[in-house]
């Protein structure tokens, strides 16, 4: 049976891992996202891309397990 929530919990894993990241450079350097320099920032948009794809893909494949187009 598929459970809902473990992808949810998953997401919401890596939604907070990228604001904490964030949060820890605003603490340190004062700033929340700086484009100049990709060091933190590279890291907080790969754990909130990872974290969206992994709802988007649950979302799919539930549909398709529905046999909803």
């Amino acid at each position: 049976m598929f459970k809902r929530w473990v992808p949810i919990v998953i997401a919401v894993v890596f939604f907070v891992l990228a604001f904490l990241i964030q949060f820890q450079q605003k603490v340190t350097f004062g700033v929340w996202f700086q484009i100049t320099d990709l060091h933190h920032e590279t890291f907080a948009i790969a754990a909130f891309t990872f974290g969206l794809g992994i709802l988007v893909g649950s979302a799919v494949t539930e549909c398709k397990k529905r046999g909803i187009t």
